[in-house]
């Protein structure tokens, strides 16, 4: 008995050293034996061997030459980004996005479909993803033999449990939608579903402008107000899975009623739905104004479009809530001190003066450390979700299943 718990160490040991190679290389992007000897600890055989057998599973590949100073050049290694391949879906207010991606976060199909139209109920948005998932698949040639799985981001709050998406205040479609067990259903591939915040902050992660760093703070400036956050380079849910609604913590006691039935939320002040609805009641006032007689159906194009003609009244508005946010955003980094702060939605996206503002009141207010957090915009813009969805389900090959991969070595 002891002897094959000794065998099972061994062979856990084992596995965890080859993960441990893989998930560096995934990281980096590319790594030589020297390399990865030095940052795990391992010796330069071990690695050789570790690699040696990866490269005999298909799991890496020899990527290029690279010259480490005096002597002959030394061999990179990459993940070999056609071994297998992942389903990516991002469910948004305006527009759901789904594609397939290969083991390096590259696109290799690409559906994207308006959420303009209104959809008779449950059965037809869930229609419109299998039918997504099936075209991605049906463009990109690629066998569904070699496909992980899906990923989903989606408005939360989610079910992370049941794969169920609960009650999401600005799409009410979605309420108690059990998609995981709908998709898995229909497709036959493992889903695994998350907060669309969690997935933009994998996203930017893997394939960013974060790429460099192990813990970091997406923050997402749309319609609604949400964020994601890596720890260590794994995600934090946290113990009811709703870490990260940043839109509802207070910034104003006596502000005005949020969607989540409290007062003076980031999202009921900072938002695009907060923006639109302070631009009505002040056009209320403003009898001359070119928006006057738009006052009640004003959507988010009708303040950048006027934001772009150096409107006061729209301006004035965007920066306020510019403001309210830098303030939040000082606040999350008091409390979380990450290496970076990455922004994105639309307000970050259409209105260039909004990034700016809120990081001027972040540095003004958060406590001065001994080195700076970086605040960035998103370079993945739109593609950050589905990157990140697909992502989600390459995280689960690169920890768990490969494992299997492992038994045949």
């Amino acid at each position: 008995m002891t002897e094959q718990n000794n065998q099972n160490n061994q062979v856990q040991l084992k596995n965890y050293n080859r993960r441990t190679v893989l998930n560096y290389i995934r990281k980096n992007g590319t790594a030589t034996k020297a390399g990865l000897a030095s940052v795990t600890g391992l010796t330069f055989m071990a690695i050789k061997k570790i690699l040696a057998e990866l490269e005999e599973l298909n799991l890496v590949r020899n990527d290029q030459m690279e010259t480490t100073g005096v002597g002959r050049k030394a061999v990179s290694y990459a993940i070999n980004e056609n071994y297998r391949y992942s389903i990516g879906i991002h469910i948004n207010k305006f527009v759901t996005g789904v594609v397939l991606m290969n083991l390096q976060g590259q696109v290799i199909a690409r559906e994207n479909y308006s959420m303009d139209k209104e959809f008779s109920g449950q059965n037809e948005f869930v229609d419109m993803l299998i039918r997504a998932v099936n075209l991605v698949i049906e463009s990109s040639g690629i066998g569904r033999d070699k496909i992980l799985g899906i990923g989903v981001g989606a408005p939360g709050p989610i079910d992370y449990e049941n794969g169920i998406i609960l009650t999401p205040p600005n799409m009410p479609i979605l309420n108690y939608l059990p998609l995981r067990e709908i998709l898995e259903e229909n497709t036959g591939f493992p889903v695994f579903i998350s907060k669309d915040t969690n997935v933009i902050a994998f996203g930017e992660y893997w394939c960013g402008e974060a790429k460099d760093c192990n813990t970091l703070v997406y923050v997402d400036v749309d319609m609604g107000i949400g964020s994601g956050l890596i720890i260590d380079g794994k995600l934090n849910i946290g113990a009811n899975g709703v870490a990260g609604e940043f839109g509802h913590i207070t910034v104003d006691i006596n502000g005005p009623l949020c969607n989540c039935g409290n007062k003076g939320c980031l999202e009921a002040v900072s938002s695009g739905i907060a923006v639109l609805k302070t631009l009505s009641r002040q056009l209320d006032k403003e009898e001359k104004h070119p928006l006057y007689h738009k006052r009640n159906e004003l959507v988010i194009e009708d303040v950048f479009e006027m934001a772009k003609k150096k409107d006061m009244l729209t301006m004035s508005i965007l920066n306020q809530s510019a403001f309210y946010m830098g303030v939040a955003v000082s606040s999350l980094i008091n409390i979380l001190d990450p290496e970076i702060v990455v922004m994105g939605g639309i307000l970050i996206q259409r209105y260039p003066m909004y990034f700016d503002i809120v990081k001027d009141v972040a540095d003004q207010r958060k406590v001065k450390g001994a080195k700076e957090n970086r605040m960035l915009i998103s370079s993945l813009k739109e593609s950050a979700g589905v990157i990140g969805a697909g992502e989600i389900v390459a995280d689960n090959f690169f920890n768990k299943r490969v494992n299997d991969v492992f038994m045949k070595n």
